[in-house]
């Protein structure tokens, strides 16, 4: 028995250690070198993402949480030592600590019931009332993600093009360079800050972190009192001898008493495998009837409280949600939405256009309704706020002409642009948690951590920033790889029709029309033509827009080379639509009469 035991604390390292390298590589790949299915299993039981996908779309393939409900009602908080990555993060920052620091000893703590019920009861409260923010700060996959993203990715594209470079020198080109997209300093302050707190609070008091901060580990804490396998003391074979204590890296174990604080206990197995007495084992419900039993009064409270909590997210949160979107999707149904601002409120309808209807699987709605399009009174919209404006880029093709007279007209910008597959503003903004793994595996980075684009309630989650670049027309990877369901599974025909947002055109900020030179960078980037050059001046082209076949890539904004202000931008579509198809021209064949070759 011992010896098997024993062997816990390996087979939960192999787990964790498995978990760990492969959400790391998800995050770093910026080719995307493993397959779908491997992103699918081991995102499947990230517990909040998994939560939130299952609110915005209900299906078998969403329920991942509740496996981890399953596995800690059977084995306790493994969850938190063996899948989550923020975890796993805290484990290795310790092991670095304890090889360095060969004598160090835990000490055990009482725990901090005042704080770590507000840290969850404070998400859950937010969240029904209508702001993801606090889940954003808190989950703690989106808080590693953000981590991985913005740290160490750079450094193994540095890597990575430093390879690439000593290949080349001798001929070998199997590595490519790519280059490193920075974001602005505002989206590196939080990561660096949950960083710093999780490598302190490590150092100095073990998993604190999570058995106070982290909303996750309190609420499977609440579950696992109740798990069918606990850690228990043999009271009649522990000598106190404190080692058990010692390596107890949730300070949950009081060796005095000879108890364990089971709901702190993150199922690490150290004290298993450091005691010489085999004092304290993983039991199960029959064992467990022989030991002796204190009754807990508070642990049905708890669990009741818990469980009330989750039946509200599923509930009054799903209904709410339903009633504000889904309403908005039916044909002829003008809805009203909180988000906007109040004059707007009565300027936003929704119809169906039943001529534009796809034969799809675009994911745009709950219902697979599609044809939707959108109708803005732009005379009762704000305009937007010139601290958004894109700034200068210095990145784009020595060819393109610059224009000699700075433009004056400041584009008016309503929305921002959300990625494809997202439906709108309201329901990314309210799912997205803004782990970043759409912005490390996007191709072109045009998604970038936001900062107040979408307001504070939106803090760090991506929007399309076409000043780095545009959105690829053939690519679906970012609505293949999100945990959460904000950005919804695509197709690669209906990404080709979703209408992220619509192209304008400024004739007096475009360089033909102030400094009658040739241009077209625009209309040769469109790829649907909704950007075409027609006869101005002479031999002079100048663009003409068809915002009606615009899918909002951001390709014209991306390439056009007027500054301050460009000559064309992509407004964003509060709610996503449907891109009418371009017309093809039917060429007609010449009839050529040959001769008779004789």
């Amino acid at each position: 028995m011992l010896l098997k035991q024993y062997h816990l604390k390996k087979i939960r390292v192999i787990i964790a250690l498995i978990f760990f390298l492969f959400i790391v590589f998800f995050f770093i790949d910026f080719r995307k070198l493993l397959p779908d299915p491997f992103y699918d299993v081991l995102l499947y039981l990230q517990f909040i993402p998994s939560i939130l996908k299952f609110i915005s779309a209900v299906s078998i393939a969403t329920l991942g949480f509740l496996v981890v409900l399953i596995l800690t009602t059977l084995f306790g908080r493994v969850y938190c030592s063996a899948i989550c990555p923020l975890g796993i993060l805290q484990d290795c920052i310790l092991w670095i600590k304890k090889k360095a620091i060969r004598n160090f000893r835990f000490r055990f703590s009482s725990p901090l019931d005042y704080l770590r019920y507000p840290f969850l009861a404070l998400p859950v409260i937010t969240y029904l009332a209508g702001t993801i923010l606090i889940v954003t700060l808190l989950d703690p996959f989106s808080n590693f993600g953000r981590i991985i993203s913005d740290f160490v990715q750079p450094i193994y594209v540095l890597l990575n093009n430093t390879g690439a470079w000593l290949l080349e020198k001798v001929n070998i080109y199997f590595l490519y360079p790519e280059d490193i997209s920075l974001s602005g300093w505002g989206a590196y302050i939080f990561p660096v800050f949950i960083l710093g707190l999780i490598i302190w609070m490590s150092l100095k008091w073990g998993r604190l972190f999570c058995n106070t901060v982290c909303p996750v580990g309190t609420l499977l804490g609440l579950i696992s009192r109740i798990s069918v396998f606990r850690i228990k003391m043999i009271q009649d074979k522990c000598t106190q001898c404190g080692k058990c204590a010692f390596d107890c890296k949730s300070t949950c174990i009081h060796i005095k008493s000879q108890k364990v604080d089971f709901s702190r206990c993150v199922g690490c197995f150290n004290c298993i495998s450091v005691c010489p007495e085999n004092a304290i084992k993983y039991l199960g419900p029959l064992k467990l009837k022989s030991q002796p039993q204190e009754a807990d009064p508070s642990r049905r409270q708890l669990l009741i409280s818990g469980g009330l909590l989750l039946m509200s997210l599923f509930g009054y949160r799903k209904s709410v949600f339903a009633r504000e979107f889904e309403s908005g999707l039916r044909g002829g149904v003008k809805t009203s939405y909180p988000g906007l601002p109040g004059e707007m409120k009565s300027g936003l309808s929704h119809e169906i256009d039943t001529g534009l209807y796809q034969e799809i699987d675009s994911g745009l709605s709950h219902d697979g309704d599609s044809g939707l399009s959108q109708e803005l009174d732009t005379s009762l919209s704000q305009p937007a706020d010139s601290s958004f404006i894109p700034k200068v880029a210095s990145d784009l093709p020595k060819e393109v002409p610059h224009n000699k007279v700075p433009t004056t007209i400041e584009p008016e910008k309503h929305f921002t642009v959300t990625p494809p597959g997202s439906l709108g503003i309201e329901h990314f903004t309210g799912t997205c948690t803004a782990c970043h793994l759409c912005v490390s595996v996007c191709p072109t980075q045009v998604l970038q951590p936001s900062i107040f684009q979408y307001g504070i309630a939106g803090l760090m989650q991506p929007y399309m920033d076409y000043v780095t670049n545009y959105c690829n027309f053939d690519c679906i990877i970012c609505s293949e790889v999100c945990p959460t369901g904000a950005i919804m599974s695509l197709t690669m025909e209906a990404k080709k029709t979703v209408q992220i947002g619509k192209v304008h055109f400024i004739l007096e900020n475009c360089v033909v029309y102030t400094d009658n030179t040739s241009c077209g960078s625009c209309s040769e980037h469109c790829p649907t033509q909704a950007v075409h050059m027609i006869p101005y001046k002479g031999e002079l082209t100048i663009p003409e827009v068809r915002p009606e076949i615009c899918v909002g890539c951001g390709a014209c904004e991306y390439a056009c080379p007027t500054r301050p202000f460009r000559a064309i931008y992509v407004d964003g579509n509060y709610i996503h639509e449907i891109a009418l198809l371009p017309e093809e021209e039917t060429l007609e064949e010449k009839v050529i009469e040959e001769e008779f070759p004789f």
